[in-house]
């Protein structure tokens, strides 16, 4: 248990450390003068130093350091249901945070490549991509939710045993953190490259296939692996 605590803390960082390094890279290429306040109809309306722009990395990375901080110090105690739904609010916090960073230089970028006075700002796309984030967020909590709950990964073995309960929601926490990466990552090319409907189509086949189907079967397994053990 200790090395999964240890193996997220390392993750949390991790995070954090890679997100302020390539922002750092990308944002030293833009132009001096990025846009940061666009109107709804994509026109620029202020412009600031790409110095701004480094803001919101570093509020990362003090938040990342943050959760960790929180997490080494409530490791050794009873990790009660309020203390693992504010780690998943860290989680929120920072995935937002995420989003607006790049969103951020994904504006800078077009105006460096352009220098033009209109940008196209895919606004579908950044709440794709927040959705995405909020998919992690909703997940992460799977392992600490009480047995039955809405928010759980509800099958008739899941329902009928607390230990396959808990077992299968942790592993559906994962599969469901997979697919929120999975639509971060299709919002991101389509902001990028355009939109496919190929690719849309086989994003959603992903995600359902991580939500939905795999946890099932992996519930099963479960419940198919006591019943064994029961009967030796």
């Amino acid at each position: 248990m200790k090395a999964k605590k240890n193996k997220k803390n390392f993750t949390i960082i991790a995070i954090g450390l890679i997100n302020l390094i390539l922002s750092i890279v990308v944002i030293h290429n833009l132009s001096n003068n990025v846009p940061i306040n666009v109107f709804a109809t994509n026109i620029v309306d202020k412009m600031y130093s790409k110095n701004f722009l480094f803001i919101i990395p570093a509020v990362v990375m003090a938040l990342c350091v943050f959760q960790l901080l929180y997490r080494l110090n409530t490791m050794d105690k009873t990790v009660t249901t309020g203390k693992r739904i504010e780690d998943a609010i860290f989680s929120l916090l920072t995935g937002s945070l995420l989003l607006v960073n790049w969103t951020l230089i994904y504006i800078g970028y077009r105006f460096t490549q352009t220098t033009l006075i209109k940008i196209d700002i895919p606004i579908i796309y950044i709440a794709t991509s927040f959705l995405g984030v909020l998919m992690i967020a909703i997940y992460s909590t799977y392992p600490i939710n009480k047995m039955g709950s809405f928010c759980g990964l509800r099958t008739k073995e899941t329902l009928a045993d607390e230990e396959i309960w808990r077992v299968s929601n942790r592993f559906n926490a994962f599969t469901g953190f997979v697919a929120g990466l999975v639509v971060i990552g299709i919002s991101i090319y389509f902001a990028l490259f355009g939109f496919n409907w190929v690719y849309l189509v086989l994003a959603l086949f992903a995600c359902f296939i991580l939500m939905f189907y795999v946890p099932k079967l992996y519930s099963q397994s479960v419940s198919r692996k006591k019943a064994e053990r029961v009967i030796e």
